[in-house]
Formats: structure tokens, sequence, C-alpha cells
């Protein structure tokens, strides 16, 4: 499944715009157990989060963040 498959998928919970933003701002070499716990800590300013909705937030920053180090990759090695 593509990024842009997955994308369709995601809840509508899921603030895409700002998990978007937040991850084009990580390093591509920045480890996806630092992105969880980035995603988690934002998230725990607000109390009334459930686990649920936190967990499919991670998910889709990690795609995110998984997409921009394919793009790197794909820029770097001169296939963009």
């Amino acid at each position: 499944m593509t990024f842009e498959d997955y994308e369709k998928t995601v809840p509508s919970f899921v603030p895409k715009g700002s998990i978007h933003w937040i991850m084009g701002n990580v390093h591509v070499g920045t480890s996806d157990a630092e992105v969880e716990a980035d995603i988690r800590r934002r998230l725990a300013k607000n109390k009334n989060v459930p686990e649920d909705q936190i967990v499919e937030c991670v998910k889709y920053a990690l795609a995110c963040h998984k997409e921009n180090r394919e793009l790197y990759r794909a820029v770097m090695s001169g296939r963009f």
C-alpha cells in the first residue's frame, strides 16, 4: 500500500495536517522510537485523548516519516 492509499484510510480524528507538518520538520535520520515518543509527548498534553487515538496518530506519523525517508533516498540517489 502506498502512502497515498494509506492516507485515505486514516480516521478523521487524526490531525493529518499537523502531523504531516511536524514530520516535515523531523530529520530523516530520526529513529521511529523518537518519532513515536515525540507524538506521544505532544498528545499527552491533552489528557482526554484515548490510547486508541494516540496509536492511530503515531501510526500516521510513522507513515509520514517513512515517506520522507523514501523521498530523501530518491533525491540523494538521483532517482527523483
